[in-house]
């Protein structure tokens, strides 16, 4: 992958993680689910790819058995659920025909495999309006066709042991092309809490940003000074608690604390993306809180003055 493609897919990576945070926000918004699954299977294609695209021929076999993995995970699933469907409206045809015990995809030679995936495919696209009640969305049946073929090429044919190179940077191109469309979607309906959600709206936004790599190693640098004197403060203390879109801690996250040196200097190097409800305390000091929003590639810079009391 190009540069572009790189800084592009560390911000639908860090956008995702954002979302999946604050489903409490998005869960609420029309016609988000399908979009925001959409998005996620794209971008997981375009990690599989990613590997795909940077392995060698001694990689192969790993590779292949990461994608098998993943397609009898993804093949079990949606055909177990198809069978409690069949089941339960007694089509005893159909339950028959997509009943797969997880040994028996696990264990398959790879044509067996094949032949069974292409089965459950089959079937799960005849009845899949009525699987929809039990957890089988066009997103899901999507996400097991686009798995058996990166695993269907992954198989290595007599003369052939890799992916063909250009075939996956084409299959790149399409699936980031198709991302954009989609997030572009996601966006319109995140704009309908922009006031509703600050909080929620201003991270979404700087996790949205595409930040181009290489532009250095500090996520975060700040100063602070006496307000009176303007000399630098040492021993300040930064208490970074991680906030959802709603402006609540995360009570499984502990606070990040940290102290400035010399001249009420602070630097740090690694600062995961998302909101911090900022604390700036000193004996002596009126304590000072603010919002910091860390995006993907950002480097934030604070300069901090404290009155004494």
């Amino acid at each position: 992958m190009n540069n572009t493609q790189e800084s592009t897919l560390s911000m639908s990576v860090g956008t995702i993680n954002y979302l999946n945070k604050n489903a409490s926000i998005t869960s609420n918004l029309p016609g988000f689910e399908p979009l925001f699954t959409k998005f996620k299977e794209n971008t997981n294609g375009i990690l599989v790819l990613r590997e795909q695209q940077e392995i060698d021929k001694s990689g192969i076999t790993e590779n292949k058995e990461l994608l098998r993995a993943d397609l009898v995970a993804k093949a079990y699933d949606i055909s177990h659920k198809t069978e409690v469907y069949a089941t339960l409206v007694n089509n005893l045809i159909l339950a028959k025909e997509v009943h797969f015990p997880e040994t028996s995809l696990s264990k398959a030679t790879d044509s067996k495999l094949e032949s069974r995936v292409l089965i459950i495919i089959e079937k799960v696209n005849a009845y899949l309006s009525e699987l929809m009640p039990y957890g089988v969305s066009a997103a899901d049946l999507a996400a097991l066709q686009n798995v058996f073929a990166l695993f269907r090429a992954a198989i290595p044919g007599p003369r052939a042991g890799t992916i063909d190179r250009k075939s996956v940077t084409d299959q790149l191109a399409i699936l980031f092309k198709n991302n954009k469309s989609v997030l572009d979607k996601i966006d319109l309906l995140i704009d309908i809490v922009r006031l509703s959600q600050p909080v929620f709206y201003s991270g979404y936004k700087n996790s949205r940003k595409i930040i181009q790599t290489g532009n250095g190693s500090l996520a975060l640098t700040a100063r602070v000074l006496d307000a009176d004197t303007g000399i630098g403060i040492k021993g300040v203390k930064f208490t970074f608690v991680p906030q959802n879109g709603n402006g609540e801690s995360f009570k499984s996250e502990e606070p990040m604390v940290k102290i400035t040196a010399q001249k009420g200097r602070l630097n740090i190097k690694n600062m995961s993306d998302g909101a911090y409800r900022t604390i700036v305390a000193k004996t002596g000091y009126k304590q000072k809180e603010l919002i910091v929003n860390k995006a993907a590639g950002d480097r934030i810079k604070l300069n901090i003055q404290l009155e004494k009391i």
